[in-house]
């Protein structure tokens, strides 16, 4: 459930906009053309954020809000929607941004200086296309009797977004946090805030100035997360998804008088990496970084390099420290891991591929246990420095190795 825990910041932004309308209203006659100009900025410097970051699935979204965005203050959708254009616009926008998102949500990030990023970012621009083709062949009359009769907007009082449109967004919602739980992509976050901040504006579509109140809060949400995202590239070791070396030296410095480091270090790695090859060795740096990342106690865990890692508790005593430090050792022991044999592996990955989700008795896969040595550190008269704690740590660490491996050793500087 962490991953789902980036979704607070946008529902807060989304709730203070709803909430907060009403004394925007009260600002209109002096600042009406700003606030309306409002959104689409800030949806701009989205836009032009992921532009300098390369990533094309929240660029599409940014994309997708501002154009909903400009046809919502166009003279479209400026209208009552009881006039057929108004509820053709608003009808195509409700379907649009639900099925942009799950495509969205399905397709790889290769950035946009590419084939593949030029063709996810035109996905909206795409439909809308072919949703305005579409009006021109079929007769408006008709267009007219299809929504009144399978998609009629105001289902109850206060709420205007149809049922079938709802049930599109709430099932794309629901992919949504699924995959979110699983993948912790920033990109996916970016498109649930795209859905929910739409889906929101579209039920109350009826209320004054509620686009330019909550795309403003959209644009917001959206540059945090493009912030958020572009510090994970640089501080966020890819393999583990661990904060890395990078950020752990950003911390080191701004710590107080009282912390603990604690350094680790997977045991006899290089040979089980040999013995099973890149790919289980890979497997197993993940899982030991997933217990890490589990920790309890208040520490942080932080890929050092290689197979080591580094974990830091600010604020923290030794005391405090060591039986987490002892049980997250025994959380790594106990985990069972399976192994393919060599043996049965397929040399080619074509072959491989056709044999994926296939079960055979014949592979004789293997379970193995994976441990952990600890070495920690606790600041103190002698060693006040995080460089000098570290350094402690270490020497700690490596007489967890020489004491038989699978230990926790404290310092005793």
């Amino acid at each position: 459930m962490k991953p789902l825990r980036k979704l607070i910041i946008p529902l807060v932004l989304l709730i203070s906009a709803i909430f907060l309308r009403a004394d925007i209203l009260r600002l209109l006659p002096d600042y009406g053309q700003l606030f309306n100009w409002l959104p689409g900025l800030i949806l701009s410097a989205a836009l032009i954020l992921c532009l300098s970051f390369n990533q094309s699935r929240i660029l599409t979204v940014s994309i997708t809000m501002l154009l909903v965005y400009i046809l919502m203050q166009s003279n479209l959708l400026q209208t009552p929607l009881s006039d057929p254009k108004a509820l053709m616009t608003y009808t195509s926008i409700s379907l649009v941004v639900p099925i942009t998102a799950l495509i969205l949500l399905f397709i790889s990030e290769r950035g946009f200086k590419n084939r593949h990023g030029l063709l996810v970012i035109s996905i909206t621009p795409i439909q809308l296309i072919l949703v305005f083709l579409f009006y021109l062949l079929i007769p408006e009359q008709s267009l007219i009797y299809f929504i009144n009769t399978y998609m009629p907007i105001k289902p109850v009082n206060g709420y205007i977004l149809s049922i079938t449109a709802s049930w599109i967004y709430h099932a794309t919602f629901i992919i949504g946090l699924f995959k979110l739980s699983k993948t912790n992509d920033e990109a996916d976050v970016s498109i649930l805030i795209g859905l929910l901040f739409s889906y929101a504006t579209l039920a109350m579509f009826d209320r004054a100035e509620i686009s330019t109140c909550v795309f403003s809060a959209a644009g917001i949400a959206l540059i945090i997360s493009i912030l958020r995202s572009s510090y994970n590239m640089a501080y966020r070791d890819d393999l583990t998804g661990l904060l890395g070396r990078r950020a752990l030296n950003v911390q080191l410095k701004g710590l107080g008088k009282q912390y603990v480091i604690a350094m680790t270090d997977i045991d006899h790695f290089k040979k089980f990496n040999d013995k099973f090859g890149h790919e289980t060795g890979d497997n197993v740096l993940k899982m030991v970084a997933k217990k890490l990342d589990a920790v309890q106690g208040g520490g942080t865990a932080y890929r050092y390099g290689g197979e080591e890692f580094c974990i830091l508790f600010p604020g923290k005593t030794m005391d405090h420290c060591e039986p987490f430090l002892e049980a997250l050792r025994k959380k790594v022991e106990n985990h069972e891991l399976t192994v393919r044999n060599l043996k049965y592996r397929p040399k080619s990955a074509e072959v491989a591929m056709e044999r994926r989700g296939r079960r055979s008795g014949k592979r004789n896969n293997k379970t193995v246990n994976v441990t952990i040595s600890i070495g920690a550190a606790e600041r103190n008269d002698k060693i006040s420095k995080a460089n000098e704690v570290l350094k402690a740590a270490d020497k700690a660490l490596y007489k967890a190795k020489e004491s038989g491996r699978n230990c926790l050793q404290l310092s005793l500087v």
